[in-house]
Parts: structure tokens; sequence; C-alpha cells
């Protein structure tokens, strides 16, 4: 082990950090998505709004790309679908099949999510700084792509990161 690690009694493990700093930014997010009239989209209901773009996904790859089961995947999109935030329609490709497609009020609710957590990036830059945020970034965007790359599809066309052994 490096000369730099502490001992396990002198820090937190990063496991630890990684899940304070998720659990603040999304507390964050949720204070802030009570406020606009999103109230009722629950934090599990975000693979949803994560996933799903214009031209719609099957059940089974929300699942997979969500990193949950079938199942599961069903009962966020069921309830969603009561909300009025996405509809269920036939797969043009095969009309057996359904694709989850967003509603426009869950168009609107994604794109109200995404710049609210562009927002709360901004202002996270301003308590932290600004390299310091990008810096973490870049880290977490190269951990994710080296190591978790199916988890991440936004990364998938990013460069294998530079192994530093």
């Amino acid at each position: 082990m490096s000369d730099v690690l502490h001992t396990p009694q002198q820090q937190v493990s990063l496991a630890g950090l990684l899940d304070v700093a998720k659990q603040a930014l999304l507390a964050e997010f949720e204070r802030e998505l009570a406020k606009s009239g999103y109230g009722d989209i629950r934090p599990t209901h975000g693979c949803v709004f994560r996933f799903v773009r214009e031209d719609g996904m099957r059940l089974t790859e929300l699942a997979a790309n969500a990193g949950i089961t079938k199942q599961s995947a069903g009962e966020l999109v069921d309830d969603l679908v009561k909300l009025g935030y996405v509809e269920r329609i036939p797969d043009p490709e095969d009309r057996r099949a359904k694709l989850i497609c967003l509603t426009e009020r869950g168009q609107e609710a994604q794109s109200f999510g995404f710049n609210l957590f562009g927002e709360l990036e901004g202002r996270w830059a301003e308590r932290y700084g600004l390299d310091r945020l990008e810096q973490l970034r870049d880290m977490l965007e190269d951990v994710a792509a080296g190591e978790a790359p199916e988890a991440v599809p936004e990364l998938a066309r990013r460069p294998e990161p530079a192994r530093t052994d």
C-alpha cells in the first residue's frame, strides 16, 4: 500500500466519502425538486429520467442500464405512468414489444432535472472551487469509464483513461 494513504483507523474510507458526497448532492437536488412542482418524483425514479431519451427505450434496456431487475424497472415505470411522466407505446421495430417514452411532462421534468444538476454543480464549484470540482469530475469519469463502462453509457465514446501504475 502507498505511504500516502493513512491506516483505516485514521480516515474515512473512500467509499464512505463518496457516499456522503452523493447523499449531500441528492438531498440538495430533492429539496429543489420539491419546490419546483416535481415533488412527486422520487429518487428511485431518477434512473428512468437519466436513461430514457426522446426515441424511447425498452424496459429490458432500461433495467440493464440502471443495473436493476426488470421487475424493479417495471415498477418504477408503472409509478411514472400513473404520475403522467412516461407512457408505453408499441415499438415500431417489434409491435409485440413496448417502448418507454417520456410524455411532454416527463420531458419537461427531465430537462428541469438535468438543468438543476448543472446548477448544483455550479454551486459546488463556488463552494469548493471550480478547479477542484473539475478535477473530481475528470477522475470520476476516468474511474467510471475504466472500471464500469457499461454503467455509464454516456461515457462510451470516451477514450480509455491512461492508467498510472
